[in-house]
């Protein structure tokens, strides 16, 4: 563990330094006419016919865009018309005058909105100047937050498996073994890793790297929930089939969760999900956890 917490101070440190001097950005486009761009800023002075998307970067609008506009960690200024929505995850959004959106606006963070700015679709801030929270637009945003959260995971989960697959093998082999302490270690380490990220959550880095610790936690989590569905029918099963049947179980879970609860009741469904959540992180951490332990152990009496 103190290996691991070393090379993660590192990574961040390097990575403060070295991103703002490098000032090299990522550029990707589809054949749809999508527009990405990650730790770079985005100018938009011709018509584009799908979407703009930026990634700790910022978007100005000066002409049309057909499709979305979406900002995480960046400010997102519209001079021009939008016909889809625009999204802003932790940033600013500015409407100009001439700005016309055609969807909803949504921004987790502050919204300026000029006189002359129009929106034919929903208006919602959230952790803004002045939160303006709409129940369905809501909903929506949570929806779109939890599939690109679960697609991360499944992208990154089957590369995990692929590369280390003995890892895995062995994780599994204790999987659902201590299932008692695999809870506590897990909880302790989420208090542990979240309080760390309030204290770093001015870094840039810091944010990035929780995000993709839960993502690596869900991966047993989900192993662990594919398998006790699969002990119905199967006794020995793969990592893989038992990882991917985990992750469509639960995010099933959530789906009804989404769309069962009432939405007059938006708070209650914010709960049950995030309860399920913050369960899978922990049993995930915690197997993590318990893996680094033992194998500490065994070295330490091979030693």
């Amino acid at each position: 563990m103190k290996k691991l917490a070393a090379l993660l101070i590192s990574i961040m440190i390097v990575a403060c330094s070295v991103l703002p001097v490098a000032g090299i950005g990522i550029y990707l486009s589809s054949d749809k006419g999508d527009k990405i761009r990650i730790l770079e800023d985005m100018d938009i002075d011709s018509p584009v016919n799908g979407n703009a998307i930026a990634v700790l970067g910022n978007v100005t609008v000066n002409s049309k865009v057909n499709g979305h506009i979406i900002t995480v960690f960046g400010e997102a200024t519209v001079n021009s018309e939008v016909a889809g929505q625009v999204v802003t995850v932790f940033g600013r959004t500015y409407l100009k005058e001439s700005a016309s959106v055609m969807g909803d606006v949504i921004t987790i963070g502050s919204l300026e909105r000029a006189s002359g700015a129009e929106i034919a679709g929903l208006e919602v801030r959230v952790l803004g100047e002045s939160m303006n929270l709409d129940i369905g637009a809501i909903s929506y945003f949570r929806l779109i937050v939890m599939l690109l959260f679960n697609f991360a995971v499944l992208v990154v989960g089957m590369l995990a498996l692929l590369i280390s697959k003995s890892t895995y093998r062995s994780i599994s082999k204790k999987l659902d073994k201590h299932f008692g302490r695999k809870i506590l270690l897990g909880i302790l380490a989420l208090i542990g890793v979240t309080a760390l990220l309030l204290l770093l959550i001015v870094t840039l880095i810091a944010p990035i790297l929780y995000i993709l610790l839960l993502i690596l936690a869900t991966v047993p989590a989900c192993m662990f929930f594919g398998r006790l569905i699969l002990k119905a029918f199967s006794p020995k099963n793969s990592i893989m089939v038992e990882f991917i049947t985990g992750l469509i179980s639960t995010t099933l879970v959530k789906l009804i969760l989404i769309f069962v609860v009432p939405q007059e009741s938006i708070l209650l469904g914010f709960i049950l999900v995030g309860v399920l959540d913050i369960f899978m992180y922990a049993v995930g951490l915690g197997i993590h956890v318990e893996r680094h332990y033992l194998k500490n152990n065994e070295n330490t009496v091979t030693n």
